[in-house]
């Protein structure tokens, strides 16, 4: 950035404000700057007032650093100083689309300006303009051809267009400028960021040639090892293959994707001989535990028998408290699940008599290996839902070391399996106190309290570990634990507290914003540090990361929580829909006001702590750097005022759709929106879908129910949709009838609880007058078979009002339940509220 229109002494003056802005000296720079603006010659020097603006945006004077970046800009149209300052400040506000026009108009008045270029390419790839980014790394290389930079900066933006030729003639070409320079790593990385590429593009041939022959240059041999096993195994050279992954496994015997690549590449596809060179690789390293895990996956019979029986004993002995989990995906084999329950049985029975895991043993084990055999059985008995026979031996195994932490955490996850949180959470709080600094412990135990509705109490034990003087939940957020705000909001969810299930919802969904915005740090730190293969699986990582399971809970409590808003409005007084007031009893209403009373205070209580992180936040904006302000606290009382509640639901839908198409979930809640919305093709979409991704899913039954009779009664004038829909309608509907439709998903999944239910539900809807003989099904089924989940899923359909049962049809049901789930809370008759006692 340069003044030419400025003399000398002034000239100097703005020379002082960039190399102060560039020190962070923001007000020393401020002072220059009204030096040369105190002159009456140049008061109105645009791209000085630019660089005042500029320096007061970093002190966090934001108002008046647009005032003077504009007013400077409005001076001199024609400064790619004003209009580059103006992008800097709208990339500071994360305005990208904005700052990339403002870069582009700096582009106009000065064309080759390399920290434009720069700036705006970062944007680019930022906003993930792949073809504008190409162009920008183009004119970079251009401009500074011997930059490595610019060849690597250009290479990547082939790649992510999937230009693979020309990126590899790039990387080439700048390769050859290499020859000759001593192989450090940032050379090894370009070498297998090549080789990547090549890979991609399927040229597993030129990407084996190319790895061997700069096999001294590479200096990751990790990397190298695996490329080469890899790409072995593509072109079918199996010996080789089976020789590098031997060497791998030599590297770390614990790695279980070495030893099955190992396997495969012997071409092996039975178990007998996968399995003798599992022995092989276990006689090479006796002690790893992988080639055995992998054994027993391979195993049947009594071979299967004699290594699990030698496996359980050894890791019985040593204590290892994760062996259930070790083994559970054995249990998918009922074979093996019954072996392994056979085989404990007879230690527990021998260890009790002889203290030996067999008689014929000859030493004596500790009683360590009887604890923990019992602990085995518990979870095993809780993984088939036996709680009865669960809880006698973990029970047990308390008697026998009432001060080992692992008996605690096994019994509150039978309870939470069984259904009573609130049994669950007294034990893991018992665990928990035994070892207070223990991080995770602390965790698990404020997870269950969210389960079991004790929001406080979670509060309280996740202040042990979190910052002093601050709430606990504010901390948390601050540290991105996601898995306490959608705990939250489900908890809330249940309790019907909208605005704060929605706050919640959207502090997750900001927190994915936060993780997208800090990737811009790492695309010019990536080039420079030629971290390559990492930079390109972060960007991809970057454009899914709303896949991930955090992101879709939150969705799905928004959404259905906009769902409820635009079926049943809110009045302003109270956060309930205004049907619902009317149906309530006298002794509800008083409840109802007594409830109001408590959120009036909390509210007026958060206000106040509001206001007092406004003022501290108020207090520090002059410190954030590069003029960052903190954004405002997102108030729920404010998001559940929505006018627009299925526009604001579709901000969490459309990541979903885009990132979770496999989940069952997104197309269930997309067709639900769309169904509201009255968008045809959308909804036949939905279903298509659901049915493509698991055609077992409940709410198929009354979502198709529900299109069929859309699509009779309404339908749609349009001549080529009116095509469309006939068309998809025919393929959906083949029987063109939507009661035989029904009958047939019924002969196939009727036998499961919860979709029973759903086809009654469709069924009512078909024929409104038939609603109460549905209900009667519904409560006849019979429950045996069924699970916990089942059960609890139905009992919250008809509390919502589905099938329109009477509290009498509900008490019915969740006797039917509690008569098979007794310690599930969900079942359990309500008592009076002064029998009603918290543990």
């Amino acid at each position: 950035m340069m003044a030419k229109d400025l003399p000398p002494r002034e000239n100097t003056l703005f020379k002082r404000i960039l190399k102060c802005y560039e020190n962070k000296q923001y007000k020393s720079g401020l002072k220059h700057a009204r030096q040369i603006l105190s002159n009456s010659k140049f008061q109105e020097h645009g791209e000085t007032l630019a660089m005042m603006g500029l320096t007061l945006n970093c002190l966090g004077r934001k108002e008046e650093a647009y005032d003077n970046v504009k007013r400077g800009l409005r001076n001199n149209l024609r400064s790619h100083v004003c209009w580059h300052v103006f992008g800097l400040l709208q990339r500071s506000d994360k305005k990208y689309e904005e700052a990339i026009k403002c870069y582009r108009n700096a582009l106009k008045w000065d064309k080759d300006n390399l920290q434009i270029l720069r700036d705006l390419s970062l944007l680019q790839i930022q906003t993930r303009d792949l073809d504008g980014y190409k162009m920008t790394r183009h004119q970079l290389l251009m401009l500074r051809a011997n930059q490595r930079a610019g060849w690597v900066g250009y290479a990547i933006a082939l790649h992510t267009l999937g230009e693979y030729e020309n990126a590899l003639n790039v990387l080439q070409t700048f390769r050859k400028t290499q020859e000759g320079k001593p192989a450090d790593y940032e050379f090894s990385e370009l070498l297998l960021y090549e080789a990547s590429i090549m890979v991609e593009a399927g040229k597993f041939k030129e990407a084996l040639t190319h790895i061997y022959s700069h096999r001294d240059s590479i200096l990751d041999i990790q990397s190298w090892l695996e490329m080469a096993g890899d790409l072995h195994a593509r072109l079918g050279e199996h010996e080789d293959s089976a020789e590098v992954f031997e060497e791998l496994y030599h590297r770390n015997p614990e790695n279980a994707t070495y030893i099955e690549s190992y396997v495969r590449a012997h071409g092996h596809y039975n178990d007998e001989d996968s399995l003798q060179l599992c022995q092989k690789l276990q006689k090479l390293h006796p002690r790893a535990e992988a080639p055995f895990n992998y054994a027993l996956k391979l195993s049947t019979g009594s071979t299967f028998r004699t290594l699990v029986d030698g496996y359980l004993q050894r890791q019985l002995r040593k204590g290892v408290p994760p062996l259930f989990n070790i083994l559970k995906h054995l249990f998918q084999d009922k074979n093996k699940l019954e072996t392994i329950k056979e085989l404990m049985h007879g230690y527990y029975t021998s260890l009790e008599e002889h203290k030996k895991f067999t008689p014929e043993s000859e030493d004596k084990e500790f009683p360590t290996s009887y604890l923990h055999v019992m602990i085995f059985l518990a979870q095993l008995y809780d993984y088939e839902r036996d709680t009865t026979k669960a809880l006698y031996y973990i029970d047990r195994a308390m008697q026998h070391t009432p001060t080992y932490i692992d008996p605690y955490m096994v019994k509150s996850k039978i309870y939470k399996h069984a259904g009573d949180m609130t049994e669950a959470v007294h034990w893991v709080d018992e665990a928990r106190t035994m070892d207070l600094a223990d991080r995770y412990l602390n965790c698990k135990a404020a997870k269950y309290m969210l389960r079991a509705g004790m929001i406080d109490k979670a509060e309280e034990a996740c202040a042990l570990f979190t910052r002093e003087g601050q709430p606990a939940v504010d901390n948390l957020n601050e540290m991105q634990c996601m898995w306490f705000l959608t705990e939250s909001a489900r908890i809330y969810f249940k309790n019907q507290d909208w605005a704060n299930v929605l706050q919640k919802c959207h502090e997750v969904e900001k927190h994915f914003v936060d993780i997208v915005e800090d990737q811009f740090d790492f695309h010019p730190y990536s080039m420079r540090k030629m971290t390559l293969r990492a930079y390109i699986g972060l960007l991809r990582l970057e454009d899914s990361i709303r896949g991930h399971q955090f992101f879709n809970k939150a969705a799905d409590y928004a959404i259905r929580t906009y769902l409820h808003l635009y079926d049943k409005p809110l009045s302003d007084s109270n956060g309930l829909g205004n049907g619902e007031i009317d149906e309530m009893t006298e002794k509800e209403k008083k409840k109802l006001e007594s409830k109001k009373k408590r959120a009036a205070k909390k509210k007026q209580q958060q206000k106040n702590e509001a206001n007092v992180n406004n003022n501290a936040a108020n207090k520090d904006k002059k410190q954030q750097p590069d003029g960052e302000v903190v954004p405002p606290p997102i108030v729920g009382i404010e998001l559940v005022k929505t006018e627009a509640p299925l526009d604001d639901a579709m901000k969490f839908l459309d990541p979903l759709r885009a990132l979770s198409p496999q989940c069952p979930n997104t197309h269930k809640l997309a067709f639900q929106v769309f169904y509201r919305q009255g968008k045809l093709l959308l909804m036949i979409q939905s279903v298509k879908r659901a049915l493509k991704t698991n055609a077992r899913t409940p709410e198929i039954s009354l979502h198709m129910t529900q299109l069929q009779q859309y699509v009779k009664t309404k339908g749609t004038s349009s001549g080529i949709i009116a095509e469309i829909v006939e068309t998809e309608m025919g393929e959906l509907l083949p029987q063109k009838d939507i009661r035989e439709w029904l009958n047939v998903r019924e002969s196939l999944t009727g036998t499961n609880l919860k979709n029973f239910f759903m086809l009654r539900c469709a069924h009512a809807h078909l024929t409104p007058e038939s609603t109460a003989d549905q209900l009667q099904s519904v409560l006849n089924f019979p429950l045996s078979g069924s699970t916990l989940e089942s059960c609890e899923y139905v009992l919250d359909h008809l509390n919502s009002g589905m099938l329109n049962p009477s509290p009498e049809d509900i008490a019915s049901f969740s006797s039917s339940c509690h008569a098979l789930f007794p310690l599930a809370t969900a079942f359990r008759p309500s008592k009076p509220e002064e029998e009603s006692v918290p543990r």
